[in-house]
């Protein structure tokens, strides 16, 4: 049911040395006769209508542009029977205006999603994710995702960050759209956690990454477009390490970026679609070890298959390291550090962010050296808006906030496909730094 490929970045490891980096990758691709499947959704829809929201672009208001783009998808014949919509508002109360109703029932969702002008206050996102959790934590053999749409600071920051592992937990992904002055960490937050993704939308013309909130309608439709290609669900990992090796991250590399939190075992790690594949980068950290072919893990996944109503899982594999005397001196796999490298693109960024206003040059270089990897990658977006947050930082000496939202929102989305010689500009020195070797 399950295509599955597990790859270490290089075969050898030096011996005797403390503190080594291996990283793996896991590839996943549904085999043929799942990815003809169609499993039925189930998305819930959560809108901010604070006050803010009411704010114009154009000829028009940020929560018209959200009305419009749900009428936009409820209208557009891609959904059916097998697909259910709930929608949510949410200022500083919540609630459910129609809760998962058939999508055919287009007058019933109609009415609902025009009420969202009928609601205006502050802004609390829990309560808006407290209301969306009630209404899909029971569903079962079903894909499920939220999507929030908000432009603002939440009052209720750390009641989000604990009420997300809930979501995880459930296999809910969350989609974080944030338009104005929302806190992007947060808006990583949920949607890492979950495996979700996120956006910056921007109201004015878009560069880079950026997404304009004039084509927030095709984006809606993207995301259920892509959910319902989800057929796979709740892949659960399980790793079992040896004495001396530390699971140390479990990142989405492909096709969007997610690092999941370590916080309970089987690790929720999302879903996987039909006729493509979705990779992980797995980091260990390995202390000291005399030469040895070893085991240092053991590796399991279970998931469901919506479609065929039925479990799966991936038995235990053993993943297997060979420690040689001296500098190890096999060949690095190019395909499986390219995805590492792309992960680490939001680490450089994250940290040119956080060091911007006190000492732009060596932010500047952090922003350079993610840079150069976007372009070796060929993630052309993410090079254009890496280019413009350079320009200003050198221009102004800071970064301003949509600026900052840009850099660290892009740097997870969308990632690149890597092919098994691609990224041979990949030098010696970065990979021994960035393996511990």
């Amino acid at each position: 049911m399950l295509n599955v490929e597990i790859r270490p970045h290089r075969d050898f490891l030096s011996a005797e040395t403390d503190e080594q980096k291996l990283f793996v990758m896991l590839k996943l691709q549904p085999a043929q006769e799942v990815s003809l499947t169609k499993p039925s959704t189930a998305f819930a829809f959560i809108i901010d209508t604070s006050g803010s929201m009411y704010e114009s672009v154009g000829n028009t208001t940020k929560i018209d542009i959200a009305i419009e783009s749900l009428l936009s998808l409820i209208r557009s014949g891609r959904l059916d029977q097998n697909d259910s919509v709930a929608i949510i508002q949410f200022d500083d109360e919540a609630s459910v205006l129609i809760p998962l109703t058939p999508a055919t029932e287009i007058t019933k969702l109609e009415i609902a999603i025009s009420s969202l002008r009928s609601y205006s206050g502050g802004t609390c996102i829990a309560k808006g994710l407290h209301q969306a959790l009630n209404l899909l934590q029971p569903m079962d053999m079903t894909v499920l995702r939220t999507l929030l749409f908000t432009d603002g600071e939440t009052i209720d920051e750390d009641e989000c960050r604990e009420l997300v592992k809930e979501f995880a937990a459930n296999n809910i992904p969350i989609t974080a759209l944030g338009v104005g002055d929302y806190n992007e960490d947060l808006l990583i937050n949920l949607s890492d956690t979950t495996g979700g993704t996120l956006a910056h939308v921007v109201t004015g013309a878009p560069t880079g990454n950026q997404l304009s909130i004039a084509d927030l309608p095709q984006a809606l439709l993207e995301n259920f477009a892509q959910a319902q290609q989800e057929v796979i669900t709740n892949l659960c990992m399980t790793i079992k390490t040896v004495e001396g090796v530390k699971l140390s991250k479990i990142v989405r590399a492909y096709p969007t970026q997610a690092e999941f939190i370590l916080d309970r075992e089987p690790y929720p790690i999302g879903n996987a679609a039909a006729n493509d594949e979705t990779i992980f980068a797995i980091e260990f950290t390995i202390k000291d070890r005399p030469a040895a072919k070893v085991r240092i893990a053991q590796l399991s996944l279970t998931y469901d298959v919506p479609g065929q109503n039925r479990r799966g899982e991936l038995p235990p594999q053993n993943l297997i390291a060979q420690f040689v005397i001296g500098q190890a001196a096999a060949q690095v796999d190019r395909e499986v550090m390219g995805y590492v490298q792309q992960c680490n693109i939001s680490q450089l960024v994250n940290e040119a962010t956080r060091i911007a206003e006190q000492n732009p040059q060596k932010a500047e270089e952090l922003l350079e050296t993610a840079r150069r990897m976007t372009v070796r990658i060929g993630n052309d977006a993410m090079t254009t808006s890496l280019e413009n947050a350079q320009t200003e930082l050198r221009k102004t000496r800071r970064l301003s906030s949509d600026m900052r939202k840009t850099v660290k929102m892009g740097s997870k989305g969308k990632t690149v496909k890597m092919e098994t010689e691609s990224n041979n500009e990949l030098s010696d020195e970065k990979i021994r730094e960035m393996t511990g070797t």
